[in-house]
């Protein structure tokens, strides 16, 4: 299943697949929630280690969001 838009939606999708709140994804990835709405609104690109702790969080893989 291909999934379309940007980054930042395409995240958000998946946030939301995984029923959790910004505040709770960005706690499981150990980043702010700031941080979390500024990469899903497309204000911040996310280094490749907050990648990963992003996957981890809401439990999908890299290739899925990119």
């Amino acid at each position: 299943m291909s999934e379309t838009g940007t980054f930042g939606e395409r995240l958000r999708s998946r946030r939301k697949k995984a029923k959790l709140t910004q505040a709770e994804a960005a706690g499981r990835a150990g980043i702010g929630q700031g941080h979390w709405s500024d990469i899903e609104a497309g204000r911040a690109s996310p280094t490749l280690d907050t990648l990963s702790k992003i996957t981890a969080a809401i439990g999908c893989s890299l290739k899925t969001l990119v």
